[in-house]
């Protein structure tokens, strides 16, 4: 039997109102977080972030009327706020003299006229027969790449 409720209606459609709106409350609710995780999530269509990499055409350096040498370029590459530099060469000992060819490199960033260092290490080859294996320095912070070639005793 159906009873009326105060405002003439009957329990029974009060209630099918009742399931009926938490229904669209419940499929509302369902879309909401979808779009949500749609917003933090990156869809399979959406292209990530990639740095924008750049290096130099080769450069030279010879030492001692050509008793040594290096030839070498630099990479940058720029994600967002983030610098870094890296550099690749060659080293040459082209005299059979005692001597070794030496290169220092080092990365940093020139602001304002003055040098900040972020990474520094030295490479050495005295084969006089043919040049080093390409050397890659790696990726280092900053926007500049040093490059110091010496001849010294072995």
């Amino acid at each position: 039997m159906l009873k009326q409720n105060a405002r003439g209606t009957t329990e029974h459609h009060a209630s099918a109102r009742t399931i009926r709106s938490g229904g669209r409350m419940a499929l509302a609710a369902v879309a909401l977080a979808a779009a949500a995780a749609a917003t933090l999530v990156p869809s399979a269509a959406a292209a990530p972030a990639v740095a924008t990499e750049a290096c130099t055409g080769w450069r030279v350096i010879q030492v001692d009327n050509n008793a040594a040498g290096v030839k070498y370029r630099e990479c940058d590459r720029y994600s967002g706020l983030n610098t870094q530099t890296r550099a690749e060469f060659y080293i040459w000992d082209n005299r059979h003299d005692g001597k070794v060819a030496q290169v220092y490199t080092a990365t940093g960033s020139n602001l304002n006229g003055r040098w900040y260092q972020s990474w520094e290490k030295y490479y050495a080859w005295g084969n006089e027969s043919h040049h080093s294996p390409l050397v890659n320095t790696g990726w280092h912070k900053g926007h500049d790449v040093k490059v110091l070639l010496k001849a010294v005793r072995g």
